[in-house]
């Protein structure tokens, strides 16, 4: 059979909530709740477990199960409202496209979670990023975070040290732009970014681009590392760049660049999709070798 190389990156599942007399902000993992939360999603129906952005593309969850050491599923993908000619790769002869406006190509993204601590390998996919499936989980598996007295659930990025390191390095920081998905709050409680997030939305756009420029020439690293560490994981944050000085010379840090990923082939089915036994024996492989987040 034919195979695709894939790139697949990992996080952290954490489950907050609030803890005592206080009401301090906790973290734990409880598979048994992350579990419950995906069954709950895949016993509705294909309308309600369905999300749709802007009217030209949507998300649903398409398979889930339940296995000793983790759970497995994927995410389909599709995007409508154009109908294009379709161009031959080889000859590069042109055809009118028969599909109707309505319609979208379906593609498959596969995810796999460590019921032992919370390590989730999700295939890269431009749309189903990070942040659009948290917010897919949050929305359509609320009664089950409510039925567990959660406050949210994040998904963390794992990074390896060199995105700090690097930063660390620099001899000065110009400029860091965080990208944030308009259907998020944005990472920052200035009234005057969340107007511009509400533009964007009005525009049909999908992300908004937060530059913080003068105050990091002020504090440099001093300030830019807390800054990224506090919100690399904000509720919609989808990208984050530094831009900075090294030796003289302009340097450019991009989160994506350092996180952890596995490039790896997977078997693909006639219409180059991923074939679902495949995604699901090669995201086990990572996890059986990628050492516990947490616990023993």
């Amino acid at each position: 059979m034919a195979t695709k190389s894939k790139n697949f990156y990992a996080y952290q599942i954490d489950l907050h909530y609030l803890d005592g007399q206080r009401q301090v902000d906790t973290i734990k993992w409880d598979h048994t709740i992350i579990s419950d939360l995906f069954d709950y999603i895949s016993q509705l129906t294909d309308t309600a477990k369905t999300r749709r952005f802007h009217d030209s593309w949507l998300i649903y969850l398409d398979h889930f199960s339940i296995e000793t050491n983790y759970l497995f599923g994927r995410f389909a993908y599709a995007e409508y409202g154009t109908t294009g000619e379709l161009i031959h790769a080889d000859n590069l002869t042109r055809r009118p496209n028969p599909k109707n406006l309505r319609e979208g190509e379906t593609i498959y993204t596969y995810f796999l979670i460590r019921k032992s601590d919370g390590l989730l390998l999700l295939q890269s996919h431009i749309k189903l990023n990070r942040p659009r499936i948290e917010e897919y989980l949050e929305q359509l598996g609320d009664p089950v975070i409510r039925q567990n007295q959660l406050t949210y659930i994040q998904i963390c990025t794992l990074l390896d040290n060199s995105f700090f390191e690097n930063i660390e390095a620099l001899n000065s920081v110009n400029k860091i732009s965080i990208e944030v998905t308009t259907a998020h709050p944005a990472a920052d409680e200035n009234v005057a970014v969340r107007a511009l997030q509400d533009e964007a939305g009005l525009t049909d756009a999908t992300s908004v681009k937060l530059d913080f420029s003068a105050k990091f020439r002020r504090s440099g690293l001093v300030g830019a590392v807390p800054f990224l560490r506090r919100y690399k994981d904000k509720p919609g944050v989808s990208k984050i760049v530094v831009k900075g000085k090294l030796a003289g010379a302009e340097k450019v840090i991009r989160m994506d660049e350092s996180q952890e990923k596995y490039k790896r082939s997977v078997e693909v089915d006639g219409t180059g999709q991923p074939t679902l036994r495949s995604a699901e024996t090669v995201l086990f492989e990572i996890a059986q070798r990628r050492d516990l987040l947490r616990g023993e």
